[in-house]
C-alpha cells in the first residue's frame, strides 16, 4: 500500500496537468452517467411501484369513429369487461380529465389535482393505506388523500373524518377524508391525487358519453385475446354501432389491454409519451460518455509510457517480478478513477439545487438511489481497471537492457492505438452534435412559426374560484393596467396540449368529430384570430360554434347559420386553421371548434379555468406578470394565478422533448471537452517527443507554421474519417426524434457543415497551441537535450 501511494504521489506531482485532466474529465462522465441514468431508472420502471402490477391492465378501444385508438370510454363498456371474465378481481372506472381544484382547509386556498370515478376505484391499484381504508370511496363525499398531502393540510397524517371544501367554504358542503393512503412514487401513472367518488347512478347505461377510462386487475391468468373477443362479440350484439364488424376476426380492431408497465410508453392519448427507443439511446449514451472519459484516461497512460519504462524496468532488473508490478500499475489506475468517482460526487452535491434538475424527471437526491449510487462506483472501479489493464501490460512487454537505454514514445503499435482512441472520441462528438442540430432546428420552428393567433402577445393565467364568481370585474380591474389590451377566459390553453375534449355530434350520413374548446365571447378578438366566413362571437351568445376552415374542408356540408348536424347546435362563422394544438399533430386537418356555453350547458359547473390578457407591443414583462398577479388578489389574496407568457405554455408542451435536447446537448458538450482534453495530452506528450525531428526540420529550413502544418494535418485526417462514418448515426438519432412531430422542419445539410467545423476548430486551435512552444523552440536546445 505504502508503495502505491508511493507511486501515485510521485505520479501525479511529474505528470500533474495530466493526471487533474484525467481525473476532471472521469468526474465529469461519473456525475453526467448518474443524472442519465436517473432518468433511465425513472422510464423503464415506471408504474412499477403498484402492488403486483404485472396484473393490473389498462383499457384502450377503437370505437366506430375518426378518433383511432382512445382510452376513452362508455361507463358500460367497462362495466361489460369487468363482467366477461371470472379472472378480472377488481375494475376502476375513472374520469378522463383529471384537473386542479380549489379546495378550502381551515381558512386556506389549496389547488390539488383530483381524479373521480366510480365506487372504491383504487381497488385496482391497491395503495397501502396509512389511516382509513380506500373503501371509504364507496361512501359519496368521502375521499382519499395522499400522506404528504395531509401533512401539508393538517401537519401530520391525523386526518381521517376531518372535512375540507371544494371552493369556497361558504358555497359547499364539506368533503370528509376517509382515508391516507402512502405517497405512490413519482413515476406513477395514478399519482399522488385526492380521490373523489362520483355518484353511482352518473351516466350508467349510457352508451353515448365516452368520458372514462378503464383499468383493471386480474388474477394473473386471464388470456388478454379471449376476454376481446367476448367483449367484442357481446358489445355487437348490444350497440353494433360501436363496432365495424361481427366476426371475432376483427376483435382485435376493437380492444386493446395494456399492461400498466407499458402505458408510459403508449402514444395511444398521449402523443409526447416516452420512447423505449430514446431510453435506450440515453443509456448507449450515457456509457459511451464514461467509456470515452476512460479512454482518455487510457491515452494519458499510455503517453507517459516511454517516461515511466526506464523506472518499470529498474525495478525489473532490481528483482521486482512482472505480475506485482501490473497490479501496482492497475490498482494506481483505479485509484485515480475512484478519486474521481469521490469528485464527482461533490459536482452532484454542488449542483442539486441548480438547473440540473431540469436535465431529468426524477430526483437527483442521492439518498433516494443507493443501488445507483453504487453501481457508479462498481463502474469507476472496473472502468479504472480496464483503463490501467492495457497500459500495463504495455509498459512491463519491454526487455530491461532494451529499455534502459531507448524511447518508446512514438512505437507505431502505441501510436495506432492511441489514433484508434481519439478516433472513437471524435466520432461520438460528432454523432450527438449533428443529433443536437437537428433537434435544434426543430425547437427553433417550433417557437418561429406562424401559429395563426398573437402568441407573442399573450398572457395566460389560472383562474381561482374567486375570481371565476366575479368574471366581468376582472376584466374591468386587469383591463385598467397600463399595457393590457383585452381580457378573455377559456377553458384549455391554445397549444398546450396535443388534444382536448372531443365531441360527436350527428349521425351517420353526416356525422361530425371534432375538438371543442369553450371560450367566451371576447376571445377570438383577444387571441387574433381571423374570421374567414360568418361573423365572431357576441355578447349574449350561446350554444353556438365557430369551426376552423379544417372542419369546413372535412364536414362540408357545414355552412353559416345553419346547424353543424341534424339536432346540434348553430355554426356562426368560421376562422382560419391555427396552431391550437402540438405539432405532433398536423393542425391544419384536424377539426376544431370554439364554442360558447349556453343553456344546454348550464348544469356543467364553471369553465372558465384560465384568463387570457393580450399586452401591446414593447410592454415589460416582468413588471406586466407582476401588475397581474397583484391585480387579481384583489379577487382571492394570497393567490398564485401562475401568469406566464405562451413561451412557457410551449416549453411544457414539448417538456419531453426538450428535456431530451438538453440531454444530448451535455452529452455533445461532454464529449467535445472530453475528446479536447485527450487531443490536449497527446499533442502535449507528442511534441514533446519529437522535438528532436522538429529541430532537425527547423535547421534545415522548415517554418513555425510548417511545424504547425505537420502536426495538424494528421488530426485533420482523423477528423475527416470520423466525421465520414459518424453523420449517418447523427442523422438517425435526430430523425428518430423528428418521428414524434406531424409537423416538422428537413433535415438541411448546413447542421453537418457546421458540426464538422465546429469540431475541426476547437481541435486544431487545441493542437496549435500546444505545438508552438516546440515549434518555436531554438533548435539548438532540443537537439541538445535529446
Amino acid at each position: 500500500m505504502n508503495t502505491l501511494a508511493r507511486n501515485f504521489s510521485h505520479t501525479f506531482r511529474r505528470f500533474f496537468t495530466a493526471s487533474v485532466l484525467n481525473i476532471i474529465g472521469l468526474a465529469i462522465a461519473f456525475a453526467s452517467f448518474f443524472v442519465i441514468m436517473t432518468q433511465v431508472d425513472y422510464d423503464l420502471n415506471f408504474n412499477k411501484g403498484y402492488k403486483d402490477y404485472q396484473n393490473i391492465y389498462r383499457v384502450e378501444v377503437y370505437p366506430n369513429d375518426d378518433n383511432g385508438w382512445q382510452t376513452w370510454m362508455a361507463r358500460p363498456l367497462c362495466e361489460l369487461i369487468s363482467s366477461s371474465s371470472p379472472h378480472i378481481q377488481a375494475l376502476t372506472i375513472v374520469s378522463s380529465f383529471s384537473g386542479e381544484v380549489e379546495y378550502e382547509i381551515n381558512g386556506h386556498s389549496f389547488r390539488e389535482t383530483t381524479l373521480t370515478g366510480f365506487g372504491n376505484f383504487m381497488e385496482t391499484f391497491q395503495p397501502e393505506m396509512i389511516a382509513g381504508t380506500a373503501d371509504a370511496l364507496n361512501i359519496e363525499r368521502n375521499i382519499l388523500i395522499p400522506q404528504s398531502m395531509a401533512i401539508r393540510f393538517f401537519g401530520s397524517t391525523d386526518a381521517v373524518g376531518k372535512t375540507i371544501f371544494e371552493g369556497k367554504q361558504a358555497d359547499n358542503r364539506p368533503l370528509t377524508i376517509g382515508g391516507v393512503y402512502k405517497d405512490f412514487p413519482e413515476n406513477s401513472q395514478i399519482g399522488n391525487y385526492i380521490f373523489l367518488p362520483l355518484s353511482p347512478n352518473d351516466n350508467k347505461d349510457n352508451w353515448r358519453n365516452w368520458n372514462y377510462n378503464c383499468y383493471f386487475r386480474t388474477d394473473g391468468t386471464l388470456n388478454p385475446d379471449e376476454l376481446s373477443k367476448l367483449v367484442y362479440k357481446r358489445m355487437a350484439e348490444l350497440v353494433p354501432e360501436r363496432v365495424n364488424a361481427t366476426d371475432d376476426e376483427d376483435s382485435s380492431e376493437f380492444l386493446h389491454f395494456t399492461p400498466i408497465a407499458d402505458v408510459h410508453f403508449s402514444k395511444v392519448d398521449n402523443k409526447s409519451a416516452s420512447s423505449r427507443t430514446t431510453i435506450y439511446l440515453l443509456l448507449c449514451v450515457s456509457f459511451l460518455i464514461v467509456i470515452i472519459a476512460t479512454i482518455n484516461f487510457m491515452n494519458f497512460t499510455l503517453a507517459e509510457t516511454p517516461m515511466r519504462v526506464k523506472s518499470i524496468n529498474t525495478q525489473k532488473v532490481l528483482g521486482a517480478t512482472v505480475g506485482s508490478l501490473r497490479i501496482s500499475l492497475i490498482s494506481e489506475a483505479v485509484l485515480i478513477s475512484i478519486i474521481a468517482f469521490g469528485l464527482s460526487i461533490l459536482i452532484l452535491l454542488t449542483l442539486r439545487g441548480s438547473g440540473m434538475q431540469d436535465l431529468v424527471t426524477a430526483d437527483l437526491d442521492l439518498m433516494k438511489h443507493p443501488i445507483l449510487l453504487a453501481s457508479t462506483f462498481g463502474i469507476s472501479i472496473v472502468m479504472g481497471a480496464l483503463a490501467g489493464l492495457y497500459p500495463a501490460y504495455y509498459v512491463t512487454s519491454f526487455p530491461p537492457a532494451l529499455a534502459l537505454k531507448g524511447s518508446f514514445g512514438l512505437s507505431p503499435k502505441g501510436r495506432k492505438l492511441r489514433t484508434v482512441l481519439v478516433c472513437i472520441q471524435f466520432f461520438v462528438a460528432f454523432m450527438l452534435i449533428i443529433a443536437i442540430g437537428i433537434m435544434y432546428t426543430q425547437s427553433r420552428y417550433i417557437r418561429t412559426t406562424d401559429y395563426g393567433y398573437a402568441k407573442d402577445a399573450i398572457v395566460v393565467g389560472n383562474m381561482s374560484w374567486d375570481a371565476i364568481l366575479q368574471r366581468e370585474a376582472v376584466v374591468g380591474e386587469l383591463s385598467r393596467i397600463s399595457g393590457v389590451e383585452g381580457v378573455a377566459f377559456s377553458q384549455f390553453i391554445l397549444s398546450s396540449s396535443d388534444s382536448y375534449m372531443g365531441w360527436g355530434r350527428g349521425s351517420d350520413d353526416k356525422h361530425i368529430q371534432f375538438d371543442v374548446l369553450p371560450v367566451d365571447y371576447r376571445y377570438l378578438k383577444v387571441m387574433g384570430i381571423r374570421i374567414t366566413e360568418g361573423r365572431d362571437f357576441k355578447p349574449g351568445d350561446g350554444d353556438v360554434y365557430i369551426f376552423n376552415e379544417a372542419a369546413r374542408q372535412k364536414y362540408p356540408w357545414m355552412k353559416v347559420d345553419q346547424l353543424a348536424t341534424p339536432g346540434d347546435f348553430p355554426v356562426v362563422g368560421f376562422c382560419e386553421n391555427i396552431k391550437y394544438s402540438t405539432f405532433r399533430n398536423d393542425n391544419d386537418a384536424q377539426p376544431m371548434g370554439f364554442f360558447i356555453y349556453g343553456k344546454a350547458y348550464a348544469d356543467w359547473g364553471r369553465w372558465e379555468n384560465f384568463v387570457n390578457v393580450r399586452i401591446s407591443a414593447g410592454t415589460d414583462k416582468v413588471e406586466i406578470i407582476r401588475s397581474l398577479q397583484k391585480a387579481m388578489e384583489k379577487f382571492t389574496p394570497g393567490h398564485d394565478f401562475h401568469f406566464r407568457f405562451m413561451d412557457q405554455v410551449l416549453d411544457n408542451a414539448y417538456r419531453n422533448e426538450l428535456r431530451f435536447t438538453k440531454q444530448i446537448l451535455l452529452f455533445s458538450l461532454l464529449a467535445i471537452v472530453i475528446s479536447i482534453i485527450g487531443v490536449f495530452g497527446l499533442t502535449m506528450f507528442e511534441s514533446e517527443y519529437r522535438r528532436k525531428e522538429i529541430g532537425i526540420r527547423k535547421i534545415f529550413g522548415s517554418t513555425t507554421g510548417e511545424i504547425l502544418r505537420m502536426f495538424n494535418r494528421r488530426y485533420l485526417y482523423i477528423l475527416i474519417g470520423c466525421f465520414i462514418v459518424a453523420a449517418p448515426f447523427g442523422w438517425w438519432i435526430g430523425q428518430h426524434w423528428l418521428e414524434g412531430f406531424a409537423e416538422r422542419t428537413p433535415i438541411r445539410a448546413w447542421i453537418f457543415l457546421t458540426s464538422f467545423l465546429l469540431v475541426t476548430a476547437i481541435t486544431m486551435i487545441t493542437v496549435t497551441v500546444q505545438s508552438w512552444k516546440n515549434a518555436n523552440e531554438n533548435p539548438a536546445n532540443s537537439i541538445k537535450t535529446e
